[in-house]
């Protein structure tokens, strides 16, 4: 789900805040470098702050950005990450940065084979109407470990998630094939894992036909997802990340548009 699918709650939470701060629309705009139109249009739903400058508005309005994007903290939420779109120059950078100012955890090679739950069937002709889903199953290569894991996301930053290891994936197959689960795609990546400022997870990524992306997770919780979501942000712009490339859909999402455009 992207910031145009809630701009309807987030343009009344921006003036709901605005109002019992007791600050009008002109002020607000001034101290965010904006006109007064911009500021009304945000209010009335006709357009939508971005991300950087949803950040702006929650420290001028004394409130956490989560809070404006979502209203309340989801529930059930155990994993907070953000992943970002690099180019080769933005990677490589990246990569030194973490060299100097990280601490570098592992390299590895990961091979992660997707399968299409019976009621999330992929039609071709309703992939874009299907882009919001965000439930997983997957069969992860970690080394000498295979990996079972299922994932359901809520709006693309927070996640249920759940794993055990395969001892017989021949067997798991045969299941899958009785349950009517269908592989539909393969991801294979190099991934470079750094630990930054003792508790996110900075992970680099080589993407096999899609590129370069760094993923940044939450490892140690001391707030609430919500607010540990603000702080992936600003770790993010800490990295010179460009927040408006912040990735949405996932890594087989943007294989299976390749695959059908293709």
């Amino acid at each position: 789900m992207d910031l145009g699918d809630l701009k309807m709650n987030v343009g009344n939470r921006i003036a709901t805040l605005r109002k019992k701060k007791k600050i009008t629309q002109e002020e607000l705009a001034k101290q965010l470098f904006a006109s007064d139109k911009t500021i009304s249009s945000w209010e009335a739903n006709r357009t939508e702050p971005n991300l950087e400058m949803l950040l702006k508005i929650s420290e001028l309005l004394d409130c956490n950005v989560g809070y404006l994007i979502y209203g309340e903290e989801p529930k059930g939420a155990i994993e907070t990450e953000i992943k970002i779109k690099l180019t080769k120059k933005e990677y490589q950078e990246l990569e030194l940065f973490l060299e100097e100012n990280g601490r570098f955890i592992n390299e590895s090679r990961q091979i992660d084979t997707y399968y299409e739950l019976s009621h999330r069937r992929f039609i071709k002709d309703e992939f874009e109407k299907r882009i919001s889903i965000q439930e997983w199953l997957r069969i992860g290569i970690r080394g000498n470990k295979k990996i079972l894991n299922y994932k359901n996301w809520y709006d693309n930053k927070y996640c249920d998630e759940y794993e055990v290891e395969i001892d017989n994936e021949k067997n798991l197959e045969k299941i899958f094939k009785v349950l009517g689960l269908e592989k539909i795609i393969v991801v294979d990546k190099i991934r470079k894992k750094y630990m930054y400022e003792k508790k996110f997870e900075i992970v680099l990524d080589k993407v096999e036909e899609l590129g370069y992306y760094v993923e940044i997770e939450v490892k140690e919780y001391e707030t609430s997802p919500l607010e540990e979501y603000e702080n992936l942000l600003k770790v993010a712009k800490k990295c010179n990340l460009n927040l408006e490339n912040i990735d949405k859909v996932g890594y087989p999402y943007h294989l299976l548009a390749k695959l059908y455009k293709d």
